[in-house]
């Protein structure tokens, strides 16, 4: 297991075409890097780990796995395994597998094809994720995602967020930056502090509380809700082709001399639009 002396946060690449990745970010002063089968009983596993390639020079550390072609399924695996300083900088492409990060990270760039990817903490992220699901609890600064068919959450976003999605479920719990989506499927925003512009062709879009500044959004076949807190004043342009739009929205004193706004610009094609207080629970939760 090759372990390396670092005076600080490090660079990490690992590239590889079937297994498991794991990297853990702690304080440390080295690098621990290993690479092994992960069905040791295998021939063409323990034959892949063998082959890999691991290199640290002037604080980057470089791990690469040979990508074996299959005809029938992902083919042989290996599990890469690396401990580093918290804050360091990671770059992971795995074509089919997981990749599992602990603890805190700096910006980074994470793409798993056919695979899980969960997280504790990412100073930025770059992610690609079109064939399997997402859940990490908070990005701390900017978010750039490219999504697929797979359940996505991801608990908080401190900076600006862009994803482009397709037909999964996109859950973003607190939203600190200017949010743009554009998807298929629903989307769900527990609390945004900033702007959001979002469209959806065919999945429900949902911000359950907004906190001031433009929030855009646009559905072709499926419902739109927002909720408004108390004491802030809502400037609304509501509108639906084949569906009802409703504003349960009560006077509230308290906004008219508040000084803070926001302004909802909401549409769709065939459900309704529905504007509500937040923390009432949505409409479907409140029948319930």
């Amino acid at each position: 297991m090759p372990r390396y002396k670092t005076d600080g946060p490090i660079d990490a690449v690992i590239d590889l075409g079937v297994g498991h990745v794991e990297v853990l970010a702690s304080p440390r002063g080295e690098v621990v890097a290993e690479v092994v089968p992960t069905n040791p009983g295998r021939n063409g596993d323990a034959s892949l780990a063998s082959e890999a390639t691991i290199t640290f020079d002037a604080g980057r550390l470089r791990i690469r796995v040979p990508r074996r072609r299959n005809l029938f399924g992902p083919g042989d695996s290996v599990d890469v395994r690396v401990e580093l300083p918290t804050g360091s900088r990671v770059d992971v492409d795995n074509a089919y597998g997981s990749v599992r990060t602990r603890g805190e990270l700096g910006e980074s760039s994470i793409t798993a094809k056919y695979g899980t990817i969960t997280g504790d903490t990412i100073g930025g992220l770059v992610l690609v994720s079109p064939y399997g699901s997402v859940d990490i609890e908070r990005v701390a600064g900017r978010l750039d995602a490219t999504l697929g068919h797979g359940q996505v959450r991801i608990g908080r976003v401190d900076g600006e967020a862009r994803v482009r999605g397709s037909h999964g479920t996109i859950d973003l719990g607190t939203t600190g930056g200017p949010v743009e989506v554009t998807t298929s499927g629903p989307l769900t925003i527990d609390r945004a502090l900033d702007d959001v512009t979002a469209k959806s062709a065919h999945g429900a879009i949902r911000v359950r509380e907004v906190t001031g500044g433009s929030i855009r959004i646009e559905n072709g076949y499926a419902e739109v809700e927002v909720g408004v807190p108390a004491g802030l004043a809502a400037w609304l342009d509501a509108s639906s082709l084949h569906g009802a739009v409703r504003n349960e929205l009560t006077p509230d004193p308290e906004a008219a001399t508040s000084g803070r706004t926001v302004e909802l610009r909401l549409r769709s094609n065939w459900a309704d639009v529905s504007v509500r207080r937040a923390g009432l629970g949505t409409r479907r939760e409140a029948a319930s």
